[in-house]
């Protein structure tokens, strides 16, 4: 068998490339930079100089012929990833590069299955639960990260392919489990970075407002978690039914409460967080730790993910918690 990934030089890409590479003949990689050194200790990878914001995205028609030809399936996780990103920037990276993609894909006579990565952002924050298999009615965003990952899936569901379609939405990937290893500052990491450099200013702090709901739960999945069952549903799928959906989010995750406790503890302060409404004030405080504004709504997001299809074809993932990677998570501090 051979696959052909877009986004495997990414944080979870590399990752999912070192986990499939023992069950694949060949791996096509997608990549802009065709020096790119990551992977030459798998003999079994080939670099595909192309880009997904590109109307060809494979520059060579020969290497694109021998891609369209060769391959199996397809990962599409390409994406950029950043709260703090334009909409531009996302519209190409997520929806323009995703439309790309697809037409791509639908040229592989051959294709098996093609599998989107996808995120849980695509979900109403305003809702209380989001099931796998839907997708739900949005016209209101607080970043363009989400929006443009929501018209994303949409093309996804809309496409249409003669193999059948996996939407895998990952909850907020942090580092590895075990090392804590992470490429970027990112979600819990904007407080973790906010801490280090302001844990002597909170101790002299024995309240402090900030906006958030105590109950709202953080969606954490570490990315070898994440990768590996990924690995596991592409392995064990049947491919009887069309269009699927998965969430991959810890079994056990932390609500906001905890976090902040963790967090506290971990850096060695007390500072009690008062829970507040969203405001100006709040956004000024938030600005000055580091903190992007966008990160705000995820604070009192009242969502929680149904995993019915995922538990079933990967039970494994009931053994991700967040009581086994937090130490991790907080740079080894407990």
């Amino acid at each position: 068998m051979k696959i052909f990934i877009t986004g495997a030089t990414g944080f979870l890409g590399n990752y999912l490339v070192n986990i499939l590479s023992s069950e694949f003949e060949t791996i096509y990689v997608l990549t802009r930079n065709a020096d790119f050194s990551g992977f030459n200790h798998l003999a079994n990878v080939k670099l595909v100089k192309g880009d997904i914001t590109s109307l060809s995205i494979i520059e060579s028609d020969i290497e694109k012929e021998e891609v369209v030809r060769e391959c199996s399936y397809a990962i599409h996780a390409a994406a950029i990833y950043d709260m703090k990103a334009s909409h531009a920037e996302c519209y190409m990276q997520n929806v323009l590069g995703t439309q790309n993609t697809l037409r791509l894909i639908k040229k592989m006579k051959n294709l098996k299955a093609f599998y989107y990565i996808s995120t849980i952002a695509v979900g109403d924050d305003q809702t209380f639960f989001l099931e796998e298999d839907h997708f739900p009615s949005r016209r209101k965003f607080n970043d363009s990260y989400s929006e443009t990952k929501y018209h994303a899936e949409r093309l996804v569901r809309e496409a249409t392919l003669i193999a059948p379609i996996r939407i895998i939405r990952p909850g907020i990937i942090v580092g590895n489990s075990e090392t804590g290893e992470m490429n970027k500052v990112d979600g819990p990491y904007y407080f973790i970075e906010a801490m280090k450099k302001y844990s002597r200013l909170l101790r002299a702090m024995p309240f402090m407002p900030l906006a958030h709901n105590p109950r709202t739960k953080i969606p954490l999945i570490p990315v070898d978690h994440c990768a590996h069952y990924i690995s596991l549903l592409i392995k064990r799928d049947d491919y009887n039914s069309k269009v699927k959906t998965y969430h991959l989010i810890s079994h056990e995750i932390p609500s906001v409460k905890e976090f902040l406790e963790d967090l506290n503890q971990a850096f060695g302060i007390k500072t009690i967080y008062l829970p507040t409404g969203k405001n100006l004030v709040n956004n000024s405080l938030l600005k000055l730790f580091g903190i992007p504004k966008e990160v705000v709504p995820f604070m009192f997001s009242r969502l929680s993910y149904d995993k019915t299809h995922t538990i079933e074809e990967v039970p494994e993932l009931k053994s991700s918690t967040y009581s086994t990677f937090k130490k991790s998570l907080f740079g080894n501090c407990f």
